[in-house]
């Protein structure tokens, strides 16, 4: 089956077409990040708000920024384990918090909405929370084979990896 004849018009409006979805995929790619910065910013002041240092952290949000070194290792580690480069791990983690970030602006709009629905003290640990579930749900993941784990020489064997990241990556 032949295809029809191309006019200019139909030319013109698939470049206007690409032109727009890729201006659209970039400007969500680098409005991610972004929003993790200052997610992040904007969390580091909420904690230090009266600018007594550490003396003026409760005890969840000295236990919130342990879990956050904590998760930002295992972060680092399976960044390494799976071949990522500084700068991809980078940008992943920026993105996550990027979207936890927004997450956490729509439960602040929800709850200027609906204040009888949540405590307000329940909302730094709830703000916190989100941050560090991100972080866990963060790192590269594929199935490692544990049979090759389990070998008699196991110190020898570097971990198999079934399935790549590579979307991911990109």
């Amino acid at each position: 089956m032949a295809k029809p004849p191309v006019s200019l018009l139909v030319i013109l409006d698939s470049g206007l077409t690409y032109g727009l979805q890729k201006l659209l995929l970039f400007s969500l790619t680098s409005l991610l990040p972004m929003l993790g910065v200052i997610g992040l910013v904007v969390t580091y002041q909420s904690c230090f708000e009266h600018g007594r240092g550490i003396l003026e952290l409760s005890r969840f949000e000295i236990t919130a920024f342990v879990l956050f070194i904590v998760l930002e290792r295992r972060f680092t580690y399976y960044c390494r384990l799976f071949g990522y480069s500084f700068w991809q791990g980078l940008v992943r983690l920026l993105s996550v918090l990027g979207v936890a970030s927004l997450i956490v602006g729509v439960g602040a709009l929800l709850h200027g909405r609906f204040t009888l629905l949540i405590e307000p003290i329940l909302l730094q640990p709830l703000w916190l929370g989100t941050y560090l579930l991100a972080l866990y749900l963060c790192p590269p993941a594929a199935l490692i084979d544990h049979t090759a784990q389990n070998s008699p020489r196991a110190d020898a064997v570097e971990p198999t990896l079934n399935t790549s990241d590579m979307e991911s990556k990109l």
